[in-house]
């Protein structure tokens, strides 16, 4: 449920918790390490010891659901914030939940459930308070925050923890019905969170043992809890359940008092009823034991009579599963079809890694088709064309002119970083840049999940029928657009337009980060095309003559866009 998780490590000093400052990317092994370390590295250079400390609260800050909270955060010693860069945010910084930078708020890259809930004190920072306002708390805020400023080349941290609690409704009780010779009386309360407690006392304020206690959660992560007793007769019969939140200074009761009335009677003459309805039901039983033997004599004859309907139905299913399989032929013929005349114009490039310009902790296979992120930064030349802080690598081919596409397995990590696309050869290279169209990247990438298209100045949200395990690229250059499409059903991810291109080469772009392996797939040997007189099915099953002069209907295209010419291709491939 949590938005934010811990991350980093802090350290006690002088009551409060810091977190101390140190380069973004030394040499480490745990993983979590490496993951806040490689976040670190897309938007924060590597800096010096701070001559500063920023300072958060000692104890976790409780907030209540639909209220507004502050998280807590100041310099030591109080200098003006104003103009240094001020970046809160859970484990990632690159999806930041807060950025004050060069005097202004900068929502560039803000994580979009924070978006218009999030502000900063413009009369604190003068005074070193670099405190943040969530507006409007939500069950998923509760998480670890860190609070990030820097100072020209220095920097300082702390941590803050946010637990959020909500008060729901109060205790309703109810008489159930009875049991065990009482009354079984049942409390209920929704809408709690964290799961409270639940406690059943008499009118001495001594608890009672339940007999049967639950608790559940909705959709919206609020608790409910249940709770039920049984009171007997002639003992205490006032009685009251309260409800209280772990959190908060708050408790609800309610009493409850069962009157004699309640408690179910006992009759003589019930012994005796039940004594002759005994004697009944013996009589009756010889009468069903004959019936019964008639009934399992016609039971057998249907049984028999399933089974062979069984075997029916059989054999039915393997004649449907072999129609099933040829007109699945058919289909895909049908789509070479359509291939042959749709795709001649369209070319499947064999696409390899460009070594030089790959980032140091990039792992290459030999052959330049796949790429890692590895554990170690390499020594490799810090040549001009090398990425230096994202990491990411180009591809050796470089397009111009003509319509070409390529195929990139993604895996099937649901945490893995990735984005995959087409770049100019004149992108930036070096420090932190924006990978949007406006640097001349046009992209879509993946991560924890999620699927985006790296538009400007915001990313889009994609939304997908069915996870990719390949993703297939197709550039334009005559069109000036690229798009993505899920090679194993061919739906449409996402299309970019590119404007002028003024003859600059267009090259493949890769980044890849955690838990993420890219690779390129080689294409295949140019089949035998049969013609289309020749017979594309095979005769193993007859089927019924189709009717000439007649060609099989088109699908209908989705995102169809104003060109036209990408779109149906892809959705006419086999």
């Amino acid at each position: 449920m949590a938005a934010c998780t811990p991350a980093g490590r802090a350290v006690k000093a002088d009551g409060k918790v810091l977190v101390s400052s140190r380069p973004c990317l030394p040499r480490v092994t745990s993983a979590l390490a490496r993951a806040v370390i490689f976040s670190c590295a897309f938007l924060v250079p590597e800096l010096e010891g701070a001559q500063f400390r920023v300072l958060g609260p000692d104890q976790p800050v409780t907030a209540v659901v639909g209220e507004d909270v502050v998280l807590p955060c100041r310099l030591s010693p109080r200098l003006n914030a104003e103009n240094m860069d001020v970046l809160w945010f859970c484990s990632i910084i690159s999806n930041h939940i807060h950025y004050h930078r060069n005097g202004q708020d900068d929502y560039s890259f803000q994580n979009p459930q924070y978006r218009g809930r999030t502000e900063l004190s413009k009369e604190g920072l003068s005074v070193g308070n670099v405190s943040l306002r969530i507006l409007s708390t939500r069950l998923s805020d509760e998480g670890q925050y860190r609070c990030l400023v820097q100072d020209g080349d220095s920097y300082e941290e702390a941590s803050v923890e946010l637990q959020v609690a909500a008060s729901g409704s109060s205790p309703l009780l109810s008489v159930e019905d009875a049991q065990d010779g009482g009354v079984r009386v049942r409390c209920r309360a929704t809408g709690w969170y964290p799961k409270p407690e639940m406690v059943w006392r008499d009118v001495q304020g001594q608890q009672l043992p339940p007999v049967t206690q639950s608790d559940s959660q909705d959709q919206s992560g609020l608790f409910e809890v249940e709770k039920s007793i049984v009171i007997q007769r002639n003992t205490e019969q006032n009685v009251s359940c309260s409800v209280r939140n772990t959190r908060l200074p708050q408790e609800k009761e309610a009493p409850i008092y069962i009157s004699d009335s309640i408690f179910p009677k006992e009759y003589p003459w019930k012994v005796a009823f039940f004594v002759t309805l005994a004697a009944c039901f013996a009589s009756l039983v010889a009468f069903p034991l004959f019936i019964s033997r008639l009934r399992a004599q016609q039971a057998t004859q249907l049984a028999q009579q399933a089974t062979q309907l069984a075997q029916q139905a059989t054999q039915l299913a393997q004649q449907a599963t072999q129609l099933g399989k040829r007109d699945a032929e058919i289909q895909k013929h049908v789509s070479e079809l359509r291939w042959r005349k749709t795709f001649v114009p369209v070319e499947e490039v064999h696409v390899t890694l460009d070594a030089d310009t790959a980032h140091p902790e990039l792992i290459l296979s030999d052959g330049g088709k796949s790429v890692r992120w590895g554990d170690t930064r390499q020594e490799v030349p810090d040549n001009p064309e090398r990425y230096d802080t994202y990491p990411c690598v180009l591809g050796q081919e470089g397009f111009t002119s003509g319509r070409y596409f390529w195929d990139v397995d993604v895996g099937v990590e649901e945490g893995g970083l990735w984005a995959l696309g087409v770049a100019k050869e004149s992108t930036e290279r070096k420090g932190w840049i924006k990978l949007d169209p406006r640097n001349g990247i046009w992209a879509i990438d993946h991560w924890k999940g999620e699927y985006r298209a790296l538009t400007s100045p915001y990313s889009t949200f994609l939304s997908l029928t069915k996870r990719p395990r390949t993703i297939r690229v197709y550039l334009d250059t005559e069109a000036q657009k690229v798009a993505f499409f899920n090679a194993d059903n061919q739906d449409l991810l996402y299309t970019f337009p590119m404007g002028p291109l003024s003859g600059e080469r267009i090259r493949p772009w890769f980044r890849v980060g955690l838990s993420a392996q890219l690779t390129l797939r080689s294409p295949p040997s140019p089949p035998r095309v049969p013609s289309e007189e020749e017979p594309l099915l095979p005769s193993c099953i007859p089927l019924p003559t189709l009717p000439t002069g007649r060609r099989a209907p088109r699908t209908p295209t989705a995102g169809h866009d104003q060109d036209g010419e990408i779109h149906a291709a892809v959705h006419e491939q086999p």
